[in-house]
């Protein structure tokens, strides 16, 4: 069983707060809300200090092609605590030259003069013993050796070679092939920088590191540290990060929400998990700063990178369905570490009757104005400034797409009026009230709400709505009501775009100057949800 360690944190002015962990602590914030400090304070004025050993986010990666080892004792002490002749913690501030948040760290010179000046150490010890003894004894495993097995675990391609007092690397199996350590690329160097200063850090230590996600691919960020931790496993990690997928991913961490600083005192509260919010959502929702808006779709779709750029203010979290969007702003209204947060949802008008919609509502559910997100990319004021945009006759254009979409509508109105009437129907069924207990009583509710559904009079009425679209030709009402999401893929050729590149175009633009233009002219579809949109 893994011994528990512990963290003292900062609370309310000179008061202290004990955290247990077994081997990590992760805390989350935005920008600005005081990771970089609480680092600093860990390591400076914490009454662990001794134990401490900080890696800043702003550090040099200068790899020293060759160094020159010294007294190990010297080497550690220069590195620890900045210079050779310093003893212990309470000379960290000169390390950082009096500013630990914002001096940049250069000290890679010395983790290397530290590493070879144990190697020599090692070494020296070594031979002593070869001459004292009569036995073939094992050659010790050295701190470089261990940063070099690890790196090769981390990036099996690759191979570093560690010459008398300088290291080179070369592809996998192609000694032929070496270069130095200056040539070496980001992340090759801070994988090496990183096992090193962990490995320098004291007995049972606690090593803080700033933004660990830094300079390395998403890939090897949690691979890597779970190794490093293993290397050190008597010590405690300290993860300060805004990187919502790192959290996420640190699964074995406990997890902490940094929500603010103001200049003296943090504002921490563990972070709980929760049975209805994925824990990777939670973290990312405490992440951010901004109001929260669910929407449908998927990260990556052209309709998602629509809402963002309109939504703008707030931080735009996809969750597939609409019935996965109403789950989770519900469920953020409940959870309490959560509910004084804003939360809204945005679906999809899907032929959801107007009962429906101010229902969902009242739950800060809004509907937009069109059947489907995919029609934006299809109202009149969207195309007309592609259009425009693109140099052609945006008034022609618009007859064309919109005869183009009517008659499709026409052609196929049978099925759109089949599939209104079944969902309006499905939402009446809702109604069934599943609190009765006996046979009759439920046979009762059932026959009432059956008896409310009127077949015939849901098909007349909304084959008469469609009907009357088409004749008033009510372009804006047909986006209302037609569902259809090849709609916008299908009208690209008419903008004299690629086919099915509309909604790319669309986006594209407005991540450009066309970004306020879009979003004014869009705002409308946003029904009641308008009023938020600055």
């Amino acid at each position: 069983m893994s011994e528990i360690k512990k963290l003292n944190l900062p609370s309310n002015g000179s008061q202290l707060r004990e955290v247990e962990a077994t081997q990590s602590i992760l805390f989350i914030g935005a920008n600005g809300a005081g990771k970089t400090r609480l680092g600093t304070w860990i390591e400076i004025n914490s009454p662990q200090k001794e134990r401490v050993h900080r890696i800043s986010a702003q550090k040099s990666l200068q790899f020293p092609d060759s160094t020159t080892p010294q007294s190990i004792d010297l080497a550690e002490k220069d590195l620890l605590f900045g210079h050779s002749s310093y003893t212990n913690a309470a000379y960290k501030m000169n390390k950082w030259q009096q500013k630990p948040a914002t001096t940049m760290q250069n000290d890679f010179n010395k983790l290397m003069v530290y590493l070879f000046s144990d190697e020599t150490e090692e070494n020296a010890k070594f031979k002593r013993a070869c001459k004292e003894s009569q036995e073939r004894l094992i050659p010790p495993l050295t701190k470089i050796d261990q940063v070099k097995i690890l790196w090769e675990q981390i990036l099996p391609h690759r191979e570093l070679i560690i010459g008398g007092l300088r290291i080179q690397t070369c592809p996998k199996g192609k000694n032929e092939k070496v270069y130095s350590s200056s040539e070496m690329s980001d992340g090759e160097r801070i994988i090496f920088y990183l096992i090193g200063q962990c490995l320098a850090a004291p007995p049972n230590g606690i090593i803080v590191i700033d933004e660990p996600e830094l300079h390395l691919h998403k890939s090897v960020q949690i691979p890597l540290w779970n190794e490093i931790e293993k290397l050190r496993s008597d010590c405690l990690f300290v993860y300060l990060t805004h990187d919502v997928d790192f959290a996420s991913a640190k699964e074995n961490s406990k997890k902490i929400w940094l929500k603010s600083f103001d200049g003296q005192n943090w504002q921490l509260e563990e972070i709980f998990e929760d049975m209805n919010l994925p824990n990777e959502l939670i973290i990312e929702i405490l992440g951010s700063r901004k109001p929260i808006v669910f929407v449908e779709g998927e990260n990556g779709s052209f309709d998602v990178s629509l809402y963002r750029e309109i939504l703008s203010d707030f931080l735009v979290i996809p969750r597939g369905s609409c019935t996965q969007v109403i789950q989770s702003v519900k469920a953020l209204k409940v959870n309490n570490q959560l509910h004084h947060l804003q939360v809204y949802g945005i679906i999809d008008r899907d032929r959801r009757p107007q009962h429906e919609i101010n229902k969902l509502e009242q739950d800060s559910i809004y509907v937009l104005n069109v059947a489907e997100v995919e029609n934006l990319f299809c109202t009149q004021e969207v195309l007309e400034i592609v259009s425009n945009r693109l140099g052609r006759e945006a008034h022609q254009d618009f007859q064309n797409i919109s005869n183009t979409i009517f008659s499709r509508l026409s052609g196929e109105i049978e099925t759109q009026v089949a599939l209104r009437v079944n969902d309006e129907i499905k939402f009446l069924l809702q109604m069934f009230d599943t609190s009765k207990r006996t046979e009759s009583e439920i046979q009762n509710s059932l026959n009432d709400v059956v008896s409310k559904i009127d077949v015939n009079k849901l098909y007349s009425e909304n084959k008469q709505l469609l009907q009357c679209i088409l004749q008033q030709r009510n372009y804006s009402e047909l986006l209302a009501v037609y569902n259809r999401k090849s709609l916008a893929s299908q009208i690209s050729t008419s903008l004299g775009l690629s086919n099915g590149s509309l909604p790319e175009t669309v986006v594209r633009f407005s991540k450009g100057e066309c970004k306020d233009v879009i979003k004014n002219a869009l705002k409308p579809y946003f029904g009641n949800f308008q009023q938020f949109i600055r």
